[in-house]
């Protein structure tokens, strides 16, 4: 046969019950994580985002990623870490997952994570990011990730395309 094939892949659906990074979460979904662009730098991070995240004005990384599953892109994250977690600035020092490369590191992973959910219209930098219309909407995820002695050490803002990720949560009733 000639012409047009489509191949149907349901929604993603990530199960908010522990915390993995996007790459463990893809591989456990039986699909390929992938990195489309990644870029990190020093700066201060805007007032929305100081606001939002009660974060001090002063530098900090901010890294930007879009990454993909399957080859498909699905999430752009922006994230601020403080300069204290010495992140190398070098890209390519930055091929597997950051929350693999914290694991490695004197960081450690996250012990707890605060999140919050909403479906907005992305913006220029989103849509581009995404390669998505102005009007389509992403779920938008604010995350604030803490280090084993309470202090924060992650704030990302997280944009997955509405049409493409949804997410289940199980809660049960305390006895």
């Amino acid at each position: 046969g000639k012409g047009t094939f489509v191949t149907y892949r349901p929604k993603i659906k990530e199960e908010l019950s522990h915390i993995r990074s996007f790459t463990e979460e893809m591989l456990a979904l039986g699909r390929v994580p992938g990195t489309k662009s990644f870029h990190i730098t020093k700066e201060i991070p805007d007032e929305e985002t100081r606001k939002n995240f009660e974060l001090p004005e002063e530098m900090m990384y901010c890294v930007r990623r879009v990454r993909t599953a399957d080859d498909v892109l699905l999430v752009y994250f922006v994230s601020y870490f403080p300069l204290d977690m010495n992140l190398p600035l070098n890209e390519k020092e930055h091929t597997q997952s950051l929350y693999e490369m914290l694991e490695h590191s004197s960081v450690g992973m996250p012990v707890r994570i605060d999140e919050e959910f909403s479906a907005i219209n992305p913006s220029e930098e989103v849509s581009l990011a995404l390669k998505i219309r102005k009007d389509q909407p992403v779920l938008a995820r604010k995350r604030v990730s803490f280090d084993k002695k309470g202090r924060k050490m992650e704030f990302t803002m997280c944009y997955y395309r509405g049409d493409l990720y949804s997410y289940t949560i199980s809660t049960t009733n305390k006895l």
